[in-house]
């Protein structure tokens, strides 16, 4: 008996050759039973125990395009560890019959461990552990499955009771099983296939169906708003029909106004300000929560148009908002938009007119006349007269600095009193006209203004700076203290200063308003001489020249505040006198030096 009749015992039984076949045909039906490839695996698997008598246990790998791993899909004979058993191409045994496409054989298990020498120490130790009770491998067979030219992964059978190769009838019985479990496995990959895209495109329609209905729903929300805008309802309308759709309580805070619609809500007016400050400048809403009297939380929506802020929408609750409340709210923003603008070019028309009325009237100089125009503006004339000129800067931006100017007419509209006064705004300036019969009067609405200007000041960016002039009715002369009203303004904008600033205040100031800055340049350069043209070598003296006049001329103050001895002194103001070919004790000369310190100091 030669040595390949030693390994392979062949079966001449006819009965046990159709036995056979008739198990490999059953194999056949029951592994194309079913499409789903998990089953499939999982059958093909028990089918190859069930044939390959000689077979203890098995395992089926498939390759992994992504990890470029074979991976263990199913098996028998083994524990759970085996799910974690993975090979490269071309490492170990079914590494290399993958690659290779071709059949192993092994019959003895020093053969079987010196083939899988390059196997790494983790998945050598996972396929140890996966073995039941520690059995050892004392024969293996590997085979690839392939779809014609395709490799699709490697079946692999074990047996661990005794070395012995498997027989012919096993080798015949495998070349056939093989050939099918190819077949299977494709068809079931293709199967779930077409089953993921199918899900896809399913999922796909049902999100375009859900998209279409949110769609045609924004658009009976949009309708729905806009036809209560086109009916001119207003915005509390809007606002209540917004409050019904959603069933929550949705408040819209106007910036304008510094107020809620569609009621006051105190609450709320106690942080306006702050809310509007937070979200002047942004896009996107957020939720907000307010820990004062209580926690209170709120989704806040910024309602603006191109870069002008107009207020906020806000949805009471901390709770996130469905798809429908979201569409609600971004349809409803645009409708509210539309209707403040509305609002706003009603009050630019009124606010114009009033605008060209109050100059008309300024140019008015027949008293008859100019008594008859002033009561057309609403005013009673009393004793006195007051002009408050207000203007607003610090924003590039001339429409969202036109925003704020009505921002703080609205707040000054609501602090001042409402009888006899003429308020309104246009090109960004705000106008006070008023009359009084007491100066006490014109008094306490200066000290109003400038409350609520350095209030604004402290809390936002952008400045204010306001002129007033108060002074005696004269019918026919109102444009006089219009003008020193002007003149004011004109003061703090040249000092660069914010804040509000009385005529009065000007003093001989007024006589240099409208001097160039090169002419009052020109005045110091020659009133200072050296000490101006030459300030790095002179800078000690000039300082104490301006300390000197300002403590008007005394010798004893002057040096307490310089911190330098009165003999020190005279000798600085000797020096200064000799530098400026002057004599203090000429009352020109020195009233020259005074108008250039305050010059200096003031302009």
């Amino acid at each position: 008996m030669n040595d390949e009749t030693q390994l392979y015992h062949i079966e001449r039984d006819p009965l046990k050759v159709q036995h056979d076949m008739e198990i490999l045909m059953e194999s056949f039906r029951v592994i194309t039973s079913t499409l789903e490839l998990e089953d499939v695996l999982k059958k093909i698997m028990d089918s190859a125990i069930a044939i390959f008598r000689s077979t203890d246990a098995g395992y089926i790998q498939l390759y992994d395009s992504h990890s470029k791993k074979l991976i263990v899909k199913a098996y028998a004979g083994f524990n759970d560890h085996i799910r974690s058993f993975q090979v490269s191409v071309g490492e170990s045994i079914v590494g290399k019959v993958f690659r290779d496409s071709c059949v192993r054989l092994i019959g003895t298990t020093k053969e079987i461990y010196e083939s899988m020498v390059d196997l790494s120490e983790e998945s050598f130790q996972i396929l140890h552990d996966a073995c039941v009770s520690n059995r050892t491998i004392k024969t293996l067979l590997s085979v690839p499955i392939l779809f014609g030219e395709k490799r699709i992964g490697v079946m692999t059978l074990h047996r661990f009771d005794r070395e012995e190769l498997p027989s012919e009838r096993d080798l015949l019985l495998l070349q056939s099983f093989a050939s099918h479990v190819a077949v299977a496995i494709h068809n079931a990959q293709l199967h779930e296939e077409v089953q993921k895209n199918l899900d896809e495109v399913t999922h796909l329609n049902t999100k375009l169906e859900e998209t279409n209905g949110l769609l045609r729903q924004g658009t009976e929300i949009h309708n729905h708003l806009t036809r209560l805008s086109i009916e001119n309802r207003g915005l509390k309308p809007i606002i209540m029909e917004m409050n019904h759709l959603m069933g929550k309580t949705v408040i819209y805070a106007d910036y304008l106004e510094g107020k809620c619609y569609t009621a006051d809500n105190l609450t709320f007016e106690k942080v306006l300000s702050d809310l509007f400050l937070l979200f002047i400048h942004k896009t996107k809403p957020a939720y907000v929560t307010i820990s004062e009297d209580g926690d209170l939380s709120f989704y806040v929506y910024p309602v603006r148009t191109g870069s002008v802020f107009l207020g906020c929408l806000i949805i009471v609750g901390d709770g996130p908002l469905s798809m429908t409340d979201h569409l609600i709210v971004e349809q409803g923003a645009p409708i509210l938009t539309l209707e403040i603008m509305k609002i706003r070019s009603r009050t630019d028309i009124l606010y114009r007119k009033t605008y060209e009325k109050y100059h008309e009237f300024l140019k008015i100089k027949n008293p008859l006349h100019a008594e008859m125009a002033v009561k057309e503006l609403g005013i009673e004339t009393h004793s006195f007269i007051q002009t408050v000129l207000i203007e607003v800067s610090g924003n590039v931006d001339p429409d969202a600095l036109e925003n704020d100017t009505r921002s703080l007419l609205t707040r000054l509209n609501r602090i001042l009193p409402t009888e006899n006064r003429l308020l309104f705004s246009y090109n960004n300036k705000i106008t006070l006209f008023s009359t009084a019969n007491h100066e006490q009067e014109l008094a306490r609405l200066s000290k109003l203004m400038k409350d609520s200007i350095e209030g604004w000041n402290k809390m936002y960016t952008v400045a204010a700076r306001a002129g007033i002039s108060t002074g005696h009715y004269y019918p026919g002369q109102v444009e006089d203290n219009h003008n020193k009203a002007e003149q004011a303004l004109f003061h703090l904008k040249k000092q660069n200063k914010k804040g509000v600033y009385h005529f009065r205040e000007l003093g001989i100031g007024r006589l240099f308003l409208n001097h160039q800055s090169s002419e009052i340049e020109s005045f110091l350069a020659e009133a200072f001489s050296l000490l101006w043209t030459d300030q790095e070598k002179y800078q000690e003296l000039l300082y104490t020249l301006i300390s000197y006049v300002q403590n008007n001329a005394s010798m004893v103050v002057t040096a307490k505040v310089l911190h330098i001895h009165p003999n020190t002194l005279y000798h600085r103001i000797k020096k200064i006198e000799d530098i400026l070919e002057l004599d203090f004790g000429n009352y020109e000369d020195f009233l020259k030096v005074q108008l250039a310190v305050y010059l200096y100091n003031s302009l």
